[in-house]
This record gives structure tokens, C-alpha cells and sequence, in this order.
């Protein structure tokens, strides 16, 4: 799979990408069972864990944030600096994955997993993707993030395995079979998974069909708590 995204974004030669949708809502939206404080974004820490191809960076730096980003490949790192020294943008990239965080405890005082805290690595586990989150977050901190709905065209044919997670087999752009996948069916489950280390859950759901490819996940902002719960 790294190679595949690798080979990916290095054929993507644009200077400008355009952030996801559900992004820019959760950050600048308003809504009545979301409030985020929109004033205080300004010198905060964030990290954008899986930026892929670093689209949502832009946005992120207009709102005043101070950007850390977190990739699998360096390759994939050194294509995205270039991009972002381009637009002017400053942010420190490290190569990692969503159980290995090379950043102190706490260091965070916001995370984005923008289609991206769901994969689990071999040898991994969802548990430790998010107990890792956690710990890169300060006590009180924001995390948001999506996570794949049942329906969801990259969910077409995959293999079910255990406990919500699913193998994928017909991925439409050939990147991602053979990677594993935390599923989540509903609201209950989702909180379930996350109430051990964050509360405060506001959970929303983007349900789109793009001519063929229909894109169904759950959106999440929650906060980590003060003292994760054993």
C-alpha cells in the first residue's frame, strides 16, 4: 500500500488541492450540536495525522494553526513539503502511523484524522490507534475524525474479520486491498470504541453519492479526557 500511495501523489503535480468537505465544516461551521471555538485556533498545535496529499493544510493555516503532519512514507513526506513550501505554508512533517506517534505525551492541543485513524497497520490494533491519539493529545484537546459507515463504496466485497474489521478486496483505485479497516455500524458503537479515552461527542454523518462512488462515513469531534478511563 505505501508504494501505491507513494506513486500516487508523486504523479499529482498541482500546487493547489482543495481541503475535504466535512473539514471545512466541523472547523468553520455552525451548527447546533457542534461549537467549536472557532476565536481560539490562532498559535494552537495540530496535528493532520494521514494528510495524504496535504490539501486540508492550507485551510489549517488560515485558521492560525501551528501544523504537524504525520505520513507513512518519507517519500510521500518530501512531496508534500515541496507542495507546501510552494504556497508558503510552514509545517513540520514526520513519517509514522496512527499506533506510532513520534511526538511527547500531550504535545497536541488539536488532531485531524481525515479519512485516515480507521487503517490498522499489521501488527497493530484500532485500541492502540487510539490510545495513541490520546496520548499526543493534552487532556481537554480536540479530535476529529471520520470513520467508514457500512454501505461505503470501499467497503464493496470486503472480507469481515473480527470485531468491525474488514479486509478490503475492490478498492475502484486500486490503493487500498489488502489493508484492514475498523468499521463502525452505528453512534453507540463508535462511542463504545473512544469512551475509554475522550468524551464530549458530537457525531455527525455524510452520506454522498458521487456518480457511482458512494462515500458514507461518520464524522466525530470529541475531546480527550481529563484522565482516560481503565
Amino acid at each position: 500500500m505505501k508504494k501505491l500511495y507513494e506513486l500516487r501523489y508523486f504523479k499529482d503535480k498541482r500546487v493547489v488541492v482543495y481541503p475535504v468537505e466535512f473539514v471545512v465544516r466541523a472547523f468553520l461551521g455552525t451548527y447546533p450540536e457542534l461549537k467549536m471555538p472557532k476565536d481560539s485556533y490562532s498559535g494552537k498545535r495540530i496535528l493532520d495525522l494521514g494528510y495524504g496529499d496535504g490539501r486540508n493544510m492550507p485551510l489549517l493555516f488560515n485558521l492560525g494553526f501551528i501544523i504537524h503532519g504525520l505520513e507513512i512514507s518519507d517519500k510521500i513526506k518530501r512531496h508534500v513539503q515541496e507542495r507546501l513550501t510552494l504556497l508558503g505554508i510552514n509545517a513540520e512533517l514526520k513519517t509514522g502511523t496512527n499506533a506510532h506517534i513520534p511526538y511527547k505525551d500531550a504535545f497536541f492541543q488539536y488532531i485531524l484524522a481525515c479519512h485516515s485513524c480507521y487503517y490498522i497497520e499489521p501488527g497493530d490494533t484500532f485500541t492502540a490507534n487510539i490510545a495513541e491519539i490520546s496520548r499526543v493529545l493534552e487532556p481537554g484537546g480536540y479530535f476529529i475524525a471520520s470513520f467508514p459507515m457500512p454501505g461505503s463504496y470501499i467497503l464493496k466485497g470486503a472480507k469481515p474479520l473480527n470485531d468491525g474489521h474488514y479486509k478490503i478486496t475492490d478498492d475502484p483505485y486500486g490503493l487500498r486491498n489488502g489493508t484492514v479497516f475498523r468499521v463502525f455500524r452505528n453512534e453507540s458503537e463508535i462511542q463504545k470504541n473512544l469512551v475509554p479515552f475522550f468524551n464530549n461527542f458530537n457525531i455527525g454523518y455524510c452520506d454522498d453519492m458521487y456518480w457511482g462512488i458512494n462515500q458514507k462515513v461518520w464524522i466525530v469531534v470529541c475531546r480527550r479526557r481529563k484522565e482516560n478511563k481503565s
